[in-house]
């Protein structure tokens, strides 16, 4: 992320910035700090987007002070369909409700209502109580291996990985080589093959990988690309999955061995 404009990204006229804690294409970890920075002066609020971030790095809220910062169960070894909007109580006491449902109403009148207290003025309807609990096991569970622990675990890959896959050659690796701006995220590609065909080859050799945009079409546009493949590092991972991976990529390169000849 190119910071050297950020004056003239972020102006007087800018009321919210979103932006993410760290890339999920990439694994790269933003310079919030200059963005935050910035956002302060001109008086907007700033939103994080911290589904890549807190399950792989330690996240203190107080000492980074953002005003909304938002994030999944799944990413976390959680289930599907939980999120959590963390802000500023101040904020949310301003914020009116945008759906209406059981819990988050104090009085109704023909003309008007009131809210209830917070939470439960932003918190409709039944809740998905069952992906909560399970939510509350998942992260319990990372308590107790501590952030910094899966952290440096995912360095230490990441490192491996790395040098795996410049001995491989032949790839196109996206991200920045300094691994304290980087989390467990490897993007490459075999140039002259599509990564949908790389991705099919790894899943019948037994190796999960995602293909595609990502969700990051912008980014692709730029590069200049249709897609990448992605490798995702975790707590559970092991040097001998990266071995693994290097082993299927061999199967890639002999399979297209023609192609890439070119």
């Amino acid at each position: 992320m190119d910071l050297s404009n950020l004056d003239e990204i972020i102006t007087t006229k800018t009321k919210l910035v979103a932006v993410a804690q760290m890339s999920n294409v990439t694994g790269t970890i933003h310079d919030l700090a200059s963005i935050q920075k910035r956002a302060k002066e001109v008086g907007a609020k700033v939103l994080v987007d911290g589904a890549q971030g807190v399950c792989h790095l330690p996240v203190n809220m107080k000492e980074m002070d953002y005003d909304f910062y938002v994030f999944s169960a799944h990413k976390m070894l959680g289930p599907t369909g939980v999120g959590v909007l963390y802000a500023k109580e101040e904020i949310l006491e301003e914020m009116p409700p945008w759906m209406g449902g059981g819990d988050m109403i104090a009085h109704v009148y023909k003309e008007r209502s009131t809210y209830a207290e917070l939470p439960s003025k932003l918190e409709a309807g039944t809740p998905n109580i069952a992906g909560v609990i399970g939510f509350e096991s998942a992260i319990e569970y990372l308590e107790t291996i501590g952030m910094q622990e899966v952290r440096n675990h995912e360095v230490e890959l990441l490192a491996y990985a790395l040098d795996r896959l410049d001995d491989f050659g032949g790839l196109e690796l996206y991200g920045t080589r300094d691994l304290s701006k980087r989390g467990g995220v490897i993007s490459f590609n075999f140039p002259g093959v599509h990564p949908h065909d790389v991705g099919t080859i790894l899943d019948e050799e037994g190796i999960a990988i995602r293909v595609g945009h990502h969700c990051a079409q912008p980014f692709m546009a730029f590069k200049n690309i249709p897609g990448t493949c992605r490798a995702s590092l975790y707590l559970y991972n092991t040097k001998g999955d990266i071995d693994r991976l290097i082993e299927g990529l061999i199967k890639v390169k002999e399979i297209f061995s023609r192609v890439l000849k070119r």
